[in-house]
């Protein structure tokens, strides 16, 4: 790979009560060659709600194989809190003969059920909490890959 590169950037939030944000989140990817500059992930309407899934197209010079993906958010907002449920990065050659696929380890969150009357308790999900109080807003992940 030379020159710029397309990726597909697919994440999810996870499904659980308070999982989704509306802090601006970024995403930065690491690889042999060097980093990318840190891209915002914004689409028109509401980004990084509950179970929503989302695919961003970005365009950055080659930085070789994508060891490592840094993902973080300016903690803005009520309850900026994040719960990243799923993280895929794509890269396909325009003739569909090359392809690679990458994503981290996310491990598993615990977060909080509710229902209408208060609390039902704790449960854990696959995924990775961005926030001050779970480790901070800033994680930086090693890839692993397929292709």
């Amino acid at each position: 790979m030379s020159g710029n590169i397309t990726y597909s950037i697919n994440i999810g939030t996870a499904d659980v009560d308070d999982a989704g944000t509306d802090a601006a989140v970024k995403i930065q990817l690491i690889g042999e060659k060097g980093k990318s500059p840190e891209i915002p992930l914004d689409k028109a309407g509401n980004d990084f709600e509950r179970k929503d899934f989302d695919v961003y197209k970005v365009t950055i010079d080659d930085i070789g194989d994508s060891k490592k993906v840094r993902v973080f958010h300016d903690n803005s907002g009520i309850a900026p809190g994040w719960c990243m449920g799923s993280l895929s990065i794509g890269w396909r050659s325009a003739d569909d003969r090359q392809y690679q696929n990458w994503w981290p380890e996310l491990g598993w969150a615990k977060a909080m059920r509710f229902a209408q009357h208060g609390p039902l308790g704790e449960t854990t999900v696959q995924g990775l909490w961005l926030a001050s109080d779970e480790g901070g807003t800033d994680k930086t992940l090693n890839l692993q890959t397929t292709g």
